[in-house]
Parts: C-alpha cells; sequence; structure tokens
C-alpha cells in the first residue's frame, strides 16, 4: 500500500518478505546518531536476524522509497498462554523520512493488521525525551499507563524516564 508523505514523496508499506533483510540490514547501518540515540543498538546482522526468528506470530512491515528500506514496523508476540494476544511494539524510521506522518502511518497499520490477526492489546516503552515518537504513538491511540524513572541509559551516560504506553485493539 502506498502512502504520501507530508513533503509528497510517497512511499510504498508492505510485509517483510525474505529476499528484503538486507535491504532492511542497510537501512539501519546507515541510521544517524540521532536517529539511534534513543534506541538499542548494534543492530547489526545477528540482531535482525534474532528479531525475525523471533517474530513467528507476530508481524513485520517495511517502508520503501524505491528499493531503500526508510521504516521498520514490528509487533512481537509473546509465547506463553498467558500472554496470548498481547505484543510488543518495535519502530525505526530513516532520519531522512521523520516527521513526515510515516511514523503515524505504520503505527496505525501494523495495529489494523495486529488486530486482524487476533492481538488482543500491544505496548511499547518509548524514552520521555523522544517527543517525536510519543506523538506519532499518541496519533496512532496509544495511551501513556506509566512511567519508570530513569529506565534508560544513553551512550552519554545520563538517565531518561522511560513512558510506558499501551493500546487495546
Amino acid at each position: 500500500m502506498d502512502y504520501r508523505l507530508k513533503d509528497g514523496r510517497v512511499v510504498t508499506v508492505r510485509p517483510f518478505k525474505p529476499g528484503d533483510f538486507e535491504a532492511m540490514l542497510a537501512m539501519f547501518q546507515s541510521l544517524s546518531a540521532e536517529a539511534l540515540r534513543f534506541g538499542l543498538p548494534p543492530y547489526d546482522r545477528a540482531r535482525l536476524e534474532r528479531w525475525i526468528s523471533g517474530l513467528e506470530g507476530g508481524i513485520l512491515l517495511l517502508a520503501f522509497d524505491g528499493r531503500n528500506v526508510v521504516g521498520v514496523v514490528m509487533i512481537f508476540g509473546r509465547g506463553r498462554a498467558r500472554f496470548r494476544g498481547i505484543g510488543e511494539f518495535v519502530t525505526y524510521i530513516h532520519q531522512d523520512f521523520q516527521s513526515e506522518g510515516l511514523g503515524t502511518f505504520l503505527a496505525r497499520t501494523i495495529l489494523q493488521e495486529a488486530k486482524a490477526k487476533g492481538f488482543h492489546r500491544v505496548s511499547l516503552e518509548v524514552v520521555a525525551d523522544n517527543t517525536g515518537a510519543i506523538k506519532a504513538y499518541e496519533r496512532a491511540g496509544f495511551l501513556h499507563e506509566g512511567r519508570m524513572k530513569d529506565g534508560f541509559l544513553d551512550d552519554n551516560g545520563k538517565y531518561h524516564d522511560q513512558l510506558i504506553m499501551g493500546i487495546i485493539l
């Protein structure tokens, strides 16, 4: 499905296919230090392979600008019966495509797929200083559920609060 960004560019969003792995890896390798500021690097081949192997029952969507991956959104399912229907949300947007509406669009799109797939609840953790991401999550319907004081340590040795957000589908 195509999505027109605020600046007029068009990206195509579709489910991950095994042949997309190298393009996804290339996106992570091209992320700026600022784009990774609140992430959990390294995003190397081994880590991405673990993510994909851990997606059984989950969802992985990619946003493409031509052949290049410019956005990744995932919902990981939890394997235990008591957590059936509960997923964890993760997203990354290439720095050249941030603040263009892509994050909100990807979140809304994957939440629709999660609901269709039988998920009941999706949650996420986000650094409280990551206001752009928080706004995108709010626009997609996520609600604030809690705050972890000093729950994230950045590369400069500074602690940041983390927000817990969730949505019932």
